[in-house]
């Protein structure tokens, strides 16, 4: 399977497109491979992964002075052949990237509970004021 890794595009550089297709609607092993890159050890120069399920594609950004194209695409390969090996766990986190992040509706809920509590609260403690 890291054998298929092929790039797609580098034409900008310091960015690189590659086709992986391992990662064709796979969301877990996505996520996974894209915390892998971007906290590994030896990928510090890699500071954008992005994967796309739908085309199984991953978009890199890395700092040149650190990585050359190159060695991005072995790291890739070998973070990808790692996954496949079962080498890197799969944690709940990976399994739902949104785990820990707030949806609108609810920031806004807790936000506005937050807001009347507070103008409660005041409201109160001015009353106490003026009323002694």
């Amino acid at each position: 399977m890291p054998d298929s890794i092929r790039l797609v595009h580098n034409k900008v550089p310091n960015r690189l497109r590659l086709s992986i297709p391992m990662l064709r609607y796979r969301q877990t092993y996505a996520e996974l491979l894209k915390q892998t890159l971007l906290r590994g050890r030896d990928s510090r120069g890699i500071y954008h992964a992005e994967a796309n399920i739908v085309t199984g594609s991953l978009l890199i950004k890395y700092h040149p002075a650190l990585h050359s194209e190159t060695e991005v695409i072995e790291l890739v390969r070998a973070a990808v052949h790692a996954i496949v090996a079962g080498q890197v766990e799969i944690s709940l986190k990976h399994k739902n990237p949104r785990l820990g992040k707030m949806r609108p509706a609810a920031f806004f809920t807790r936000e506005l509970l937050v807001s009347i509590g507070g103008n409660i609260i005041a409201g109160v403690a001015l009353a106490l004021m003026l009323g002694a």
